[in-house]
């Protein structure tokens, strides 16, 4: 062990290292195990990729409170790395029978896999309340527990468009400024929408659902294309190109939707509506640079404006921010758009070098 720890210092870990060791040593052996067992359930948790947003949070308070419990933390990971890695080299666990005085969280994820009689020469036990996952531990603390995690950050700069292929074979294209966060585990694709909006392109896979988190819903797809936006204020909108997803708010019962289907929502409300896949299409403009404007007023023109450039449009007038515009502009040109709006409405345009002033 002291060999690793030289190591660790080497790539100057060796702080974390002895904090945790030191630590540890002292540590009542009733309150090490309590911590233990903590450790274990929130391992598991992560392995089985159905931990919630909020879990997340849970567990990063929980490893940030103590470095004792990111010790532990990581010592659970490393432990079920370690056999995980063994059962797929076909080493055997220990039966039931030799289990049975140790944690059921512990175990209650492998419980559909088989057993050998012949007992593994080191337990997930030995490994979590023994030294061999110090360097883990270290590793967290220099990585992050979202390495753990899986987390993996996306996001598109202002005024550019971004399409980033995931590592399951779907893809992703995101709009300007929007972000996106993705967790991939055994037992589905998770996405978080942070922000902005996104068209997802998912690859089939019916053993791993892909979930997508936009604020107050959750959309839930096995293979499909459909876009995605949310606001600040936690609106937004669904629109499906291809399959069908299922629409989760909290409530009861789902809302389906198929090619076509358009949603938009709040946090407490859902209201569908039926586009033509031309309709579709035009929401999907933003992915060539163009976007259409067409029944907008001009306050809102203005506002999408914004979401791809810092050269504002502003506009005092509130009858002329009333007056509405129509069609298909480049998202990379407010002056321009600017410009035709005054000569379609009878307005003035000025533009100087940070803001396009639209007045009567």
């Amino acid at each position: 062990m002291h060999s690793g720890v030289a190591e660790i210092d080497a790539i100057g870990h060796l702080g974390t290292v002895s904090e945790i060791l030191k630590q540890s040593a002292g540590m009542p052996r009733a309150e090490a195990n309590a911590r233990d067992e903590c450790a274990a359930h929130w391992a598991l948790r992560v392995n089985s990729g159905l931990i919630s947003r909020d879990e997340e949070a849970e567990l990063d308070a929980w490893t940030s409170e103590d470095a004792r419990n990111l010790g532990a933390f990581a010592r659970a990971m490393a432990a079920n790395a370690y056999f995980d890695r063994a059962a797929a080299l076909g080493v055997p666990y220990p039966p039931k029978e030799e289990r049975s005085a140790q944690s059921p969280d512990l175990w209650a994820l492998d419980e559909h896999r088989a057993y050998s009689s012949k007992p593994l020469g080191v337990s997930r036990r030995g490994w979590i309340s023994g030294g061999l996952g110090a360097m883990a531990a270290a590793l967290v603390g220099g990585i992050g527990l979202k390495h753990w995690l899986g987390a993996e950050s996306y996001a598109a700069p202002l005024g550019n468009v971004q399409r980033s292929a995931l590592r399951d074979g779907s893809a992703v294209t995101l709009n300007s400024s929007a972000e996106i966060k993705v967790a991939f585990k055994d037992a589905l694709r998770q996405v978080s929408l942070v922000t902005g909006e996104a068209n997802f392109d998912v690859a089939k896979d019916a053993a791993r659902p892909f979930i997508v988190d936009a604020g107050p819903v959750q959309i839930r797809v096995v293979g499909t294309s459909f876009l995605v936006r949310l606001d600040d204020d936690d609106r937004g909108s669904i629109t499906v190109r291809e399959g069908i997803v299922e629409v989760h708010n909290g409530a009861d019962n789902p809302v389906r939707l198929i090619a076509g289907d358009h949603l938009s929502f709040a946090r407490q409300t859902m209201k569908q509506e039926r586009l033509t896949m031309a309709d579709v299409d035009r929401m999907g403009l933003w992915q060539r640079g163009e976007m259409d404007l067409t029944g907008m007023t001009l306050a809102d023109a203005a506002s999408e404006f914004a979401r791809y450039s810092d050269m504002k449009i502003m506009i005092d007038d509130p009858a002329v921010s009333a007056l509405k515009v129509a069609g298909v502009y480049s998202t990379s040109d407010p002056a321009g758009f600017a410009r035709a709006a005054a000569l379609a409405q009878g307005l003035k345009v000025a533009v100087s070098v940070d803001k396009i002033t639209l007045s009567r």
